[in-house]
């Protein structure tokens, strides 16, 4: 038998639901809020032409954050005055590196296409595949078929067919039955302005301002293209620095903001937590940016005294790569490839096959031993308390699911996630 009290309570909780807003039930607030996060996602997705930048800002503020809260320390300094130096500072060292490395490397990336436009690498691939074995001579052939064939000199004269029976055409003319005519550029442009002539479309007139017409629509397209480029790198070059300056200015401000949002029972505890993860953000993210520059001028370096072509460009850009772990070791096979072409296109047979695969490959395991044993240790330290495993399974599984995000974004999440199941999960 139920008691009297039971019923009570039961009719009272029944009549405050029928008073609570939808906000007030529990399972609506995650509700909303789930929901809330995922729009706002989309939303700066949405919103990325002005997002980006001044995402990228915060990050830029955020990582120049101690040496700016540094120098302002001084009495005779303001965060503002801080700042502005700052920026100053990078932007002359910014327009050197430009005006040193641009120029050699714009030269040897127009050099590099033009090589390839010209036939030159299929050239050179037919060498090598002809001293490949026979298993993987039909592989290295499929690969060929991809490659540009060098463009045949107009001077050269017409190969002579074969007498075989002819055929009449509806022109007048004879066309071997044996393989199709041969037809120079001269009697191809004669067909074609017959051919105009007889639409009613064509004198010579008409065909050259057709020809010329589509020269302009494509000059104006490729214009245009380039024009929005130089644009958006502009609006991009004057926006980010512009959001930096107020973003690196304001940022106690905006930490003081983040930190009043944490409820007062879990904020010491909450803070903690916060300020490990950051000390290994922070660390991870600041030092891997100096150590991947590092590395990727000391590849440039190291290859161009090697002899690998295109040295300058592929230096840079495996740097970049080196922000993540293990991820520069791709450069090896291309260094040793690019540099394979090249000496196998020499008259005189260039280096030995052991000299090619050793030189660029000593390169990168010096400049990896110097990482590992110097960089490291004075710049990074040991940020994020992972062992090497860890690192390679974490910087695989991120690409897997995310790609080169993923890849960049695994060891911080990594490092968190350690962190948390250090602290709240374990004993």
């Amino acid at each position: 038998m139920a008691r009297p009290g039971l019923k009570q309570d039961a009719g009272n909780s029944d009549d405050a639901l029928k008073y609570l807003h939808l906000w007030q039930i529990q399972a609506v607030r995650d509700v909303l809020l789930v929901a809330s996060v995922a729009g706002l996602v989309w939303l700066g997705y949405a919103l990325r032409a002005v997002t980006v930048p001044l995402l990228v800002a915060l990050l830029v503020a955020y990582l120049f954050e101690p040496l700016v809260a540094r120098l302002s320390r001084h009495p005779k300094l303001t965060r503002p005055m801080v700042v502005a130096g700052l920026l100053m500072t990078v932007g002359a060292l910014a327009i050197g590196v430009v005006a040193v490395f641009v120029p050699v490397a714009v030269a040897q990336t127009a050099g590099l296409v033009r090589d390839y436009q010209d036939g030159r690498f299929r050239e050179t691939a037919v060498k090598l595949s002809q001293r490949l074995p026979e298993t993987w001579r039909e592989q290295a052939d499929g690969v060929i078929e991809f490659l540009p064939e060098r463009e045949q000199d107009t001077d050269e004269e017409p190969q002579v067919v074969e007498d075989t029976p002819s055929q009449p055409t509806r022109r007048g003319g004879f066309v071997s039955a044996g393989r199709p005519a041969e037809v120079d550029e001269q009697r191809m442009r004669e067909i074609v302005r017959e051919e105009l002539e007889q639409a009613g479309v064509g004198t010579e007139s008409n065909t050259g301002s057709m020809h010329w017409l589509g020269v302009a629509r494509g000059g104006a397209r490729a214009a245009a293209i380039l024009i929005g480029g130089i644009v958006q790198i502009g609006f991009l070059a004057f926006l980010i620095p512009f959001y930096f300056f107020f973003f690196s200015v304001w940022f106690p401000a905006v930490v003081r903001f983040g930190r009043s949002l944490i409820p007062i029972s879990n904020r010491q505890r909450t803070l903690e937590l916060i300020d490990k993860m950051d000390a290994v953000v922070a660390g991870f993210v600041r030092g891997r940016i100096v150590v991947s520059m590092i590395m990727g001028l000391m590849l440039a370096v190291g290859w161009k005294i090697a002899g690998v072509p295109y040295s300058i460009v592929l230096g840079l850009v495996v740097g970049l790569f080196c922000a993540v772990p293990y991820l520069g070791a791709i450069g090896v096979p291309v260094a040793v490839g690019l540099l394979a072409f090249r000496e196998l296109g020499l008259a005189d047979g260039g280096m030995q096959w052991y000299w090619i695969l050793l030189w660029p490959t000593l390169v990168y395991g010096v400049v990896q031993t110097i990482e590992g044993y110097l960089l490291i240790p004075m710049i990074a330290g040991k940020a994020t308390n992972l062992d090497p495993v860890t690192i390679l399974v974490v910087v695989l599984a991120g690409g897997s699911i995310m790609g080169i995000y993923g890849m960049l974004l695994a060891i911080p999440v990594a490092a968190c996630v350690k962190i948390l199941c250090t602290d709240l999960l374990l004993p």
